[in-house]
């Protein structure tokens, strides 16, 4: 009989959002996305390695509650081994057209096997005016 467990978190291992960046796209075009570009990092700051292998992200529209969920494979376009203390940084981006949350979770193992999760922290989508388009989060 095949054992099946549920990921868990990981004590130590976290994501944090290090940077927003916002553009809005064809300027006078409503029909056109806005674009949140976020960097992250995750951390491992337990004793044991993890191998990030998928995540799942949910976009929540702000105003309608609508859910658009982006899962996949990997995490820009590679699969992660992290070491205790190790680090992993990269950025992407959602489209999105009016103000929405994103949020979400990293997949992956551990090195005994065991499924592991790390959330990633919740933050919002919005167009800002002319010349703060950039967020630092530090």
């Amino acid at each position: 009989m095949k054992t099946s467990f549920s990921p868990q978190a990981v004590p130590g291992l976290e994501v944090k959002i290090e940077q927003l960046r916002f553009r809005v796209s064809g300027k006078g075009e409503p029909e056109r996305p806005l674009v949140c570009q976020y960097y992250l990092s995750i951390r491992n700051g337990s004793d044991r390695t993890v191998q990030l292998q998928g995540r799942k992200w949910v976009l929540t529209d702000e105003e309608t509650g609508e859910k658009v969920v982006i899962e996949g494979e990997g995490i820009v376009g590679s699969f992660p081994e992290l070491r205790p203390g190790g680090k992993f940084r990269y950025s992407s981006y959602h489209l999105y057209r009016q103000p929405t949350w994103a949020e979400g979770a990293y997949f992956g193992r551990d090195e005994s096997g065991r499924p592991i999760v790390v959330s990633i922290p919740r933050f919002r989508m919005a167009a800002v005016p002319e010349g703060e388009g950039d967020r630092p989060l530090f």
